[in-house]
């Protein structure tokens, strides 16, 4: 144990969502095993200067919604580990040169990225020595099912990662141990217990979840508005997000449980998707990384729509393959298939069993239990063998 409280600085940006609802996963699990550790989480995109964030995010974001395609051939063309920064990772630690000489990285005991942007800055410097930030151990926390070469960094310490195929991946390509603990996810996601009476969901009617991720993207409300055409007495929760723009497009199509016919209600950005998921029977959304993770620990079956090409289509291939969601592009077919299986309670109860299997409620736990190993660890030593927190099938690949 250390003598001290450990530092662990949390490194992550705003692309999205679901980097940051891993990095406060960790922070939280952290917390719950070590009361006593500092953790703090940095957005690094406020280190960076106005252009490089509209270059970056905003550019990115315009991108996956105006030409996925392009999006997607940019994906596969730049899957291969990265040896040296290039001209890419030169324009990166410029931009970043302030969080490199971070005050508050400069003391951490164990840097975590919870995105590529932040991991390759951060190796590039220690492969370079660049910075107090080069002195500290760094794990990388990969949020999507694949590790695609972006994450696959020289210097890193440790690899978090979703799978043992991931594992392998991932320690072949950087030669760093690599722990298949899941994506870290919020811990109530699995253990959750929901009243229908409190989320003012009707009794006894089957629940449809359709939602699009922090961002409700993905042709959501097209998905709703095909689901509730049809006949049956089924409930659908619609959450939106953070987008206004989808929840007045929604808001109409709420309607109150009537004999033979669906009801629907629609929700803005809730708290409340671990005991969501926990009373659903289906969920209808985008194949996003944490999205995905918190489906299959929730033990939830998933109509996957609208991937985003490459990462998403990465994601979806994987549960689809395994029998946990199936594939439906097209938003109005998938609001249909999503009604098909809902009343198919046989189907949904296999595809339960198979989500289950592969999600790990306590990811985050056990991302955390190797993270403070890492900060104990001194330097040169490689971390003990980590066990997993909940008994799951975790792999620690070296």
């Amino acid at each position: 144990m250390l003598n001290r409280h450990p530092r662990v600085v949390i490194c992550t940006a705003s692309v999205g969502c679901g980097h940051t609802r891993a990095a406060t996963a960790i922070r939280h699990a952290i917390r719950r095993a070590r009361p006593d550790a500092s953790v703090r989480i940095i957005e690094v995109l406020d280190y960076a200067p106005r252009w490089f964030v509209t270059g970056y995010r905003d550019a990115y974001l315009a991108a996956i919604a105006r030409v996925p395609a392009l999006a997607g051939r940019m994906y596969d063309a730049t899957d291969r580990p990265a040896r040296r920064p290039g001209l890419s990772g030169a324009i990166e630690a410029h931009a970043l040169d302030r969080l490199l000489h971070s005050p508050c990285l400069a003391k951490a005991d164990v840097i975590v990225a919870t995105h590529f942007l932040a991991a390759r800055v951060l190796a590039f410097a220690k492969q370079r020595g660049v910075g107090p930030a080069s002195r500290a151990p760094l794990a990388v926390c990969v949020t999507d099912r694949h590790p695609h070469g972006v994450w696959l960094v020289p210097g890193a310490d440790l690899m978090l990662v979703a799978s043992p195929d991931a594992a392998r991946i991932a320690s072949a390509a950087t030669g760093a141990p690599s722990l298949a603990c899941g994506i870290p996810i919020d811990g109530d996601f699995g253990a959750a217990t929901s009243c229908r009476r409190d989320l003012r969901i009707p009794e006894r009617r089957p629940v449809l979840l359709a939602c699009g991720g922090g961002l409700g993207l993905g042709g959501i409300d097209l998905a709703v508005a095909a689901a509730l055409r049809r006949r049956g007495e089924f409930h659908v929760v619609a959450v939106c997000g953070r987008n206004e723009d989808l929840r007045r497009r929604l808001e109409p199509l709420a309607r109150e449980p009537r004999p033979g016919m669906p009801s629907c209600q629609v929700v803005g950005f809730t708290t409340r998707m671990p005991e969501l998921m926990a009373i659903a029977g289906v969920m209808v959304g985008k194949p996003g990384g944490l999205t995905t993770a918190e489906a299959l620990a929730s033990g939830l079956p998933a109509v996957l729509l609208r991937p985003i090409p490459g990462q998403e289509e990465r994601n979806a291939s994987q549960l689809v393959e395994a029998g946990a969601a199936v594939l439906v592009p097209d938003p109005a077919r998938a609001g249909d298939a999503a009604v098909d299986l809902l009343l198919d309670s046989a189907r949904v109860a296999r595809m339960r069993q198979t989500a289950r299997a592969m999600g790990n409620p306590r990811a985050a736990d056990d991302a955390a239990a190797a993270i403070l190993d890492l900060a104990e660890a001194r330097p040169g030593e490689a971390i003990r063998e980590i066990k997993p927190v909940a008994g799951t099938a975790m792999t620690l690949s070296a």
